[in-house]
């Protein structure tokens, strides 16, 4: 199956194709959070929008391949800001693939494994490897002593004087962005902030030692994952954290949009306009799928037939054993019931004071299937609470700006990019009806065989 996608991939790009595309007749989702417009005509000339018009005003140009596609729904291709890479090229390959199959066009690599960030930016640039428009960090930055599994493919630092060494070397080798991790204290925290400015990079954090609030006043511009892997103290409204029962912990968890903690963080966020991606699934896997209940949501047999071993599946307690079969009933009762639906209500409150949330997955972790997860990911955001119409403009729109690409791709407009994403259902009556992929174009070429 990938080589027959690839080989259409790249008889497309080869072929004598015709420069004008028209897409005719659909309702087009501009990814703005405006209103959709239907009875739409689009034109891409040369891998841009140069026109939408509606069907009564439209004339017809010369010499364009016309596809009619009454009764469905353009919108734009999905930006995830969330994906990893093993080092083994063929599962990139692999990867990369089911991406454009699902209209990820564009992604974001926060934190490389050898062989997995600029270099694979490099393949993929000049067409040697198709895969999403791809932006990426260089390796992980954590403070000593850290872990062994992140010493194998990140950096460790233990000064100031290395810190800012390490920044220096990645953006020598042509990064996007500074990823640090968790154990990483404030005082570290700015330096990193310092040396990436003055050399143009944004920095992602996933932060634990230092909370949301102190690195997004120090000018972390994006944080990452919700619930688990972050400092959850920072939300939490009880006077006794020590002595607090689980039940009290998580109860308070959940809680957190009510008190001031949160107005502040919530404030502080919005007030320096950092970008959130919470990666959901994710954070749903650790949380709740200690015995595989989960395997049938994550649909974990679309992943990619060359993955490494043990990478999906049961893979997941192989790779993370702490989440394993030694939870009482009465705490899986309060991560079911009471921790994850806490974690999708922080989400919704994030949404209702406008704090800027971005898509993501984690593509790399186990079960995270390419491509399918990011529809999972976006119907979370919906039992959260979240209108699709929004979702779509964090998917798109939000992305891309967290990207500083917004001016060329994120949504449907004149001028742009046609990074694009034709559906066979709206998804404005259910989010899951992105699942409902009939075309998938990236630079204005169809990626995708009609569905």
């Amino acid at each position: 199956m990938y080589a027959l996608f690839i080989a259409l991939l790249t008889s497309w790009a080869l072929s004598d194709s015709p420069t004008t595309i028209v897409l005719k007749n659909m309702t087009v989702i501009v990814g703005t959070g405006d209103q959709p417009l239907s009875d739409q005509c689009l034109v891409i000339v040369d891998g841009r929008i140069s026109a939408i018009e509606s069907n009564s005003s439209f004339s017809m140009p010369t010499d364009a391949l016309v596809y009619d596609l009454a009764g469905k729904y353009l919108l734009p291709g999905f930006v995830d800001l969330h994906v990893h890479y093993p080092e083994d090229r063929s599962t990139q390959v692999a990867i990369n693939s089911k991406l454009l199959e699902f209209g990820v066009t564009t992604i974001l690599n926060p934190g490389a494994r050898p062989d997995a960030g600029v270099e694979l930016r490099a393949r993929i640039r000049d067409g040697s490897h198709p895969g999403p428009t791809m932006f990426t960090a260089g390796r992980i930055i954590d403070y000593a002593p850290s872990t062994d599994w992140l010493r194998r493919w990140g950096a460790v630092v233990d000064s100031e004087q290395a810190m800012r060494q390490e920044i220096k070397d990645q953006a020598s080798l042509g990064v996007d962005f500074i990823k640090i991790y968790r154990r990483l204290p404030a005082d570290m925290v700015r330096v990193c902030v310092d040396e990436a400015n003055k050399l143009g990079l944004p920095v992602i954090g996933h932060m634990v030692a230092t909370t949301w609030t102190e690195a997004a006043e120090l000018g972390v511009d994006m944080l990452v994952h919700a619930g688990w892997e972050t400092p959850m103290e920072e939300l939490i409204n009880l006077d006794d954290l020590e002595s607090a029962s689980d039940d009290d912990w998580y109860r308070a968890y959940a809680d957190a949009p009510n008190h001031a903690k949160f107005e502040r963080l919530a404030a502080t966020l919005l007030a320096h306009k950092v970008v959130v991606v919470p990666t959901l699934s994710v954070m749903m896997a650790g949380g709740l799928g200690r015995d595989a209940e989960l395997l049938p949501r994550f649909r974990t047999e679309l992943a990619p037939d060359a993955d490494l071993k043990g990478w999906w599946g049961e893979g997941w307690r192989k790779r993370h054993p702490e989440y394993g079969d030694d939870v009482s009933e009465a705490e899986a009762v309060l991560l079911r019931d009471v921790y994850f639906p806490g974690v999708l209500g922080i989400l919704h409150a994030y949404y209702k004071r406008g704090v800027r949330l971005g898509v993501g997955t984690d593509v790399g972790v186990a079960w995270m299937t390419p491509g399918f997860i990011y529809h999972h990911e976006l119907q979370l955001y919906q039992r959260a609470g979240i209108p699709p119409l929004d979702i779509i403009k964090m998917a798109g729109h939000n992305g891309a700006q967290a990207l500083g690409i917004l001016s060329e791709r994120g949504t449907v407009e004149v001028g742009k990019v046609a990074d694009l994403v034709i559906l066979n259902k709206n998804p404005l009556d259910d989010i899951k009806h992105t699942l409902s992929i009939y075309m998938v174009l990236q630079n204005g070429k169809i990626v995708t065989p009609v569905n």
